[in-house]
């Protein structure tokens, strides 16, 4: 699994990535809730995961097996589950998935990079 963790400097990096997800949802790209997560790495699919810093790790120990090498995941450590769900329209989420090949990834990728914040293992 590749995995990065990200402590976003300031509220405007962090309100980038959570407005670029928001359109994601709503462009139907955008993967979230831990069942259809894990519906889309059962079928095989190549994901870019985002979690919340409180994301349940009974939720975790459910998506690391089925992560695959080709999957990514990103630890968002200055969101909550709240802050996620707002972003998305909804009460509150702690995971969410686009897919790897999607401009929308790229995006995503972009933004966690610049400034160097954004490590994979």
């Amino acid at each position: 699994m590749n995995e990065a963790e990200l402590a976003m400097e300031n509220g405007e990096q962090t309100h980038r990535v959570l407005s670029l997800l928001g359109i994601a949802r709503r462009a139907g790209e955008l993967i979230f809730g831990q069942d259809q997560v894990i519906g889309a790495l059962k079928k095989k699919k190549r994901l870019f995961i985002v979690w919340t810093a409180d994301c349940s790790q009974a939720v975790i120990r459910k998506i690391e097996p089925l992560l695959e090498k080709r999957s990514i995941s990103c630890v968002l450590k200055d969101v909550s589950r709240e802050n996620l769900g707002r972003s998305l329209g909804v009460q509150c989420a702690q995971i969410a998935a686009l897919p790897v090949e999607g401009g929308f990834a790229k995006k995503l990728t972009e933004l966690l990079h610049s400034g160097g914040r954004c490590e994979y293992e």
